[in-house]
């Protein structure tokens, strides 16, 4: 096989399995856990691993790709907005910088979580929110801090548990 075909094929095969974490961040995306006012998502596990196995620019152009395909196939009700496609973006990127060719350990999933929860989930989002409902982003930024707070906890266990499982495993390298 010359250099040209191999090249190819490593492509199809990143793009392959590109898609299918795509596909498994969607799915997980609308599974929830939890009362109505504190639900928890399980999409984040699948814009981990993305970060994990490709690093921090393919972590956010996954994002905003994955933002945009889901919103076609799953409209939300309230409609498309570029902030919610940004703070993908900057996940993806987050991710990816801090999880992209390290060790798995727990202190490393707490400090990615707290990172996405306070500069996506918190500041951005809660932005995004305010703007489309046009509410006052500071009194809609208290009730959201005891869910991130909660969110804290159960995304770096999970992100614990799942990467530290993939780390120490055979699926340690797809690409």
């Amino acid at each position: 096989m010359n250099n040209e075909a191999k090249g190819n094929a490593l492509l199809v095969r990143e793009l392959t399995w590109l898609s299918a974490l795509i596909a498994l961040q969607m799915i997980l995306g609308r599974l929830e856990v939890g009362p109505n006012f504190v639900k928890f998502g399980f999409g984040f596990i699948a814009t981990a691993l993305i970060g994990y196995y490709y690093g921090p620019i393919t972590g956010a152009i996954v994002g905003v790709v994955s933002d945009i395909v889901t919103h076609v196939i799953f409209p939300d009700p309230s409609g498309f907005f570029w902030g919610f496609t940004l703070s993908a973006l900057v996940a993806g990127l987050i991710y990816g910088l801090v999880l992209h060719e390290k060790k798995i350990t727990y202190w490393r999933a707490l400090l990615v979580t707290v990172i996405v929860v306070v500069i996506v989930n918190t500041l951005m989002n809660t932005l995004w929110i305010s703007m489309m409902m046009n509410f006052s982003f500071w009194k809609l930024l208290a009730p959201r801090l005891i869910k991130e707070v909660l969110t804290v906890i159960f995304q770096s266990i999970v992100i614990w548990l799942v990467l530290g499982w993939v780390d120490r495993s055979k699926f340690r390298r797809i690409k």
